[in-house]
Formats: C-alpha cells, structure tokens, sequence
C-alpha cells in the first residue's frame, strides 16, 4: 500500500486516484504550467505514489 510521506498514512489505490482526480480538478490550466506550481507539485506526488506501487 502506497503511504503519503507527509503523515505516513498508508494510503488505497482507490484512495489515491480520488485524490488525484480532485487535485487535477482544482488545476486553473494556466500556461505556466512547472515546478512552482503547487497544484502541480501535488498532483506529481499523488501520481509517484501510484508508479511506486506498481513496480
């Protein structure tokens, strides 16, 4: 089971695809789109954390 590093909560698959999903909803789709972006940051951790657990 993934865990989100920032409370070591182990986390469900379908826990994280929600998560990911509400995340990507909150995105204003801005031409800037990169690493300063928290939304975006976020969202590339969710997603790690589905990668992690398919390997």
């Amino acid at each position: 089971m993934p865990v989100w590093k920032y409370t070591n909560k182990n986390v469900t698959k379908e826990e994280v695809e929600k998560s990911l999903t509400a995340v990507k909803s909150a995105c204003f789709s801005c031409e800037t789109h990169g690493d300063g972006c928290p939304i975006s940051k976020t969202a590339g951790e969710i997603k790690g954390m589905m990668e992690l657990k398919k390997r």
